[in-house]
């Protein structure tokens, strides 16, 4: 039997170069965020305990992620990575993953600028680029502004 669809396309990370793929991070499932959260836990030497009191949540939903029943919501998610050290992002990056996914403006887009002038227009840029490329972008644009 052919597996479904999904409904939220990956984000298209190739379309910037080939150098660009393995910038965005890697979306987690539930399970491998919890194993994540445990072994950040187990790191610092904390039980589920110290880490719920550490973060201002209830053990019970510390328990709850690490056994990849479900994700946090975005406060419990700051809270969590504020008591390890870390940003929400890099604890779990599914978030800005799905954000870029669901981003319905397109990659490119181009439209006339209001005044008239054909030979000027608004241009949007929504991808992943190295620096060096954005760099260039910026360049390119204070050349010919």
């Amino acid at each position: 039997m052919a597996k479904p669809a999904s409904k939220t396309p990956a984000p298209n990370v190739e379309a910037a170069g080939p150098d660009t793929a393995d910038m965005a991070p890697r979306e987690l499932s539930k399970h491998e965020f919890g194993r994540k959260l445990m072994a950040l836990m187990l790191d610092k030497g904390w039980n589920q305990s110290e880490l719920a009191r550490r973060a201002k949540i209830g053990r019970d939903a510390v328990s709850t992620y690490i056994r990849g029943v479900s994700f946090p919501e975005p406060v419990s998610l700051n809270k969590l990575a504020k008591a390890l050290g870390l940003t929400a992002e890099q604890l779990l990056p599914n978030t800005t993953i799905r954000g870029i996914a669901s981003d319905p403006t397109p990659a490119f887009e181009i439209k006339q600028a209001a005044g008239g002038d054909p030979s000027r227009v608004w241009l949007r840029v929504n991808r992943i680029v190295t620096f060096e490329q954005a760099a260039k972008i910026v360049q390119l644009l204070k050349e010919h502004a």
